[in-house]
């Protein structure tokens, strides 16, 4: 194995702007409390809470397993909270430069800088714990992975930051730079300074796909994140700096950038991703297919002669029954995390083997943008309010894609006042309808629908008031879904964990959500102020899995540290 480690977990970084010759700033003193003691994990947690969420994915999860997964969630929240206070602590206690400062408050600016400089935040906590759960092989991520056709590994994985990023270079994101810039520049036009200011760019979001030979995709994809955040998006000579990567190129940029990877053909043992279990399970179902197949021809042979029509029919009915129980045994357990750090940055992440027997080069939700996952920073823009959002979803790949999930739910969540409702609305009039590429197309019906039935009746109104008449109609007819829903088609098979994040009070007001319309999902959770994980298998007890959902919600209150 070709084992290269992670620089940044090797050493500490200080800011660029630090001189250990000056008499400024002493990290001892600085972080010590009133009684001259060094501040411990406990109360670094209250000073640097977090909030981490997971899910191992939905399907059907195992009676006899249930305890061993949630196991498998309690110790990647744990292992990961753990480590991350462990190195706030050793990074600040280590920082050692002058000894001369009698200031025993904490430098808060200080410590911030220098644990976002050693990229410990939200997206460290995504990409760690994920990174756990790719290292258990009771999961369909990393090791452990499902195997394609050919009884190969091929990974996705994704990771997006919630951060604003502006790309206008008028700093549009922050609310006082921007009226500012207003009252500089428009004094003597009150029409504009009286209108919005559009708002450009959003976060940051990179992917990898069918990739094979590395064995935490979910830090590659970190690693291509990370090299937008620090360097933009354009490199030398106005190259577009990739945002994702497929096949061989991702494991040769892993390569190139101290990411683990390894060669199965010249190890003895083969493809370290694979594990017993996950070979079982292959030989196991491609020999069923096999079966399946030489079966189906051998009918396909009889029919044309007319031979045994009647015990023919028989006979396909029953491998496609059989082909059907396969179908909804499998566990669609890719894994995901959403989290929310001391300074109110969101994350969210997804990593996935994919699904049993896929075709070689298939590409599933873990690796699309939209998808797989997405997060976006509570805003404060124009002197308007957006709470902060993100979503990690797992299921069939190919529906959750065709419904870009997790950006369509989150997009719901900001459009509703409460998240729950949000999230039942989607998933009744999006995912399980199958509204998908268009389902813009239902919103403008219902409109022009209103619109006639509003001119019909209202044709002596004033226009001004016919038309605030109109907007309040069209809004209660959308909310109230005065459309004739007459969906009969496939079941759709998914769920996915959410959150919304407001400051409330001096607090982080933070609900998390899951939701999913398979019989089971296993989730998780995990906050800085009790340091106990939480973990559910959570059951859909309706029988008709693909057409009903399962939701429930848990608020979290943490202290609000943004600076």
């Amino acid at each position: 194995m070709e084992k290269k480690s992670n620089n940044a977990d090797n050493y500490i970084k200080t800011p660029n702007n630090y001189n250990s010759n000056t008499n400024n700033i002493n990290i001892k003193n600085n972080i010590k409390n009133n009684n001259n003691a060094f501040l411990t994990i406990e109360e670094l947690k209250k000073k640097y809470p977090i909030f981490i969420g997971i899910h191992i994915g939905a399907g059907y999860h195992s009676v006899k397993l249930r305890k061993s997964y949630k196991e498998t969630i309690n110790n990647a929240l744990l292992k990961t909270l753990t480590l991350l206070y462990d190195k706030i602590y050793y990074l600040i206690n280590n920082n050692d430069y002058n000894n001369n400062s009698n200031n025993n408050n904490i430098d808060s600016s200080y410590i911030n800088n220098l644990l976002k400089l050693n990229g410990l935040d939200s997206i460290w906590a995504v990409e760690t714990v994920i990174s756990f759960l790719e290292d258990d092989p009771l999961t369909n991520a990393g090791i452990g992975s499902n195997l394609n056709i050919d009884g190969e590994v091929e990974c996705d994985a994704s990771i997006m930051s919630g951060e604003l990023i502006c790309s206008c270079n008028n700093n549009c994101f922050n609310n006082n730079n921007n009226n500012n810039n207003n009252n500089n520049n428009n004094n003597n036009n009150t029409d504009k300074n009286n209108k919005l200011n559009r708002v450009c760019g959003g976060g940051i979001w990179s992917g990898v796909g069918a990739v094979s030979g590395v064995k935490n995709p979910i830090k590659l994809t970190c690693e291509l994140l990370r090299k937008q955040k620090l360097n933009g998006s354009t490199k030398s000579l106005g190259r577009q700096r990739p945002i994702m990567l497929s096949g061989e190129g991702a494991k040769l940029w892993a390569q190139n950038h101290n990411i683990e990877t390894f060669d199965k053909n010249n190890s003895i043992l083969g493809d370290p991703l694979i594990t017993q279990q996950a070979n079982i399970n292959w030989m196991k179902y491609k020999s069923k297919l096999e079966d399946y197949k030489y079966n189906k021809n051998n009918q396909c042979y009889n029919n044309s002669n007319n031979n045994n029509n009647n015990n023919n029919n028989y006979e396909n009915e029953y491998y496609e029954e059989e082909q059907v129980e396969e179908d909804t045994n499998q566990l669609y357990d890719t894994v995901g995390a959403i989290s929310v750090d001391w300074n109110g940055l969101i994350s969210s992440g997804v990593s996935s083997g994919g699904i049993l027997l896929k075709h070689p080069g298939r590409v599933g939700e873990a690796a699309i943008y939209g998808a797989g996952c997405w997060a976006q920073n509570e805003l404060n823009v124009n002197g308007f309010k957006l709470p902060g959002v993100a979503a990690s979803a797992t299921g069939v790949g190919e529906q959750l894609t065709k419904a870009l999930i997790s950006k369509e739910c989150c997009l719901k969540i900001l459009k509703r006042k409460y998240i729950d409702s949000a999230v039942k609305e989607f998933f009744e009039d999006n995912f399980l309808s199958h509204n998908d590429c268009f389902s813009y197309i239902n919103e403008i019906l219902i409109n022009k629908f209103n619109s006639n039935n509003n001119n019909n009746n209202n044709n002596n109104n004033n226009s001004e008031n016919e038309h605030s008449d109109n907007e309040e109609s069209e809004e209660e007819s959308y909310d109230n879904n005065n459309i004739i829903s007459n969906f009969n088609g496939e079941g759709r098979l998914g769920g996915i964990i959410t959150l919304k994040k407001e400051n409330v009070n001096n607090n982080m007001e933070i609900e998390f959500l899951w939701a999913h319309s398979t019989e089971t999902m296993g989730i998780g959770y995990i906050e800085s102020n009790t340091s106990k994980p939480k973990s559910s298998i959570s059951t859909n007890n309706s029988n008709n899995p693909g057409f009903n959902f399962k939701i429930s919600s848990k608020i979290i209150i943490l202290p609000n540290n943004d600076n």
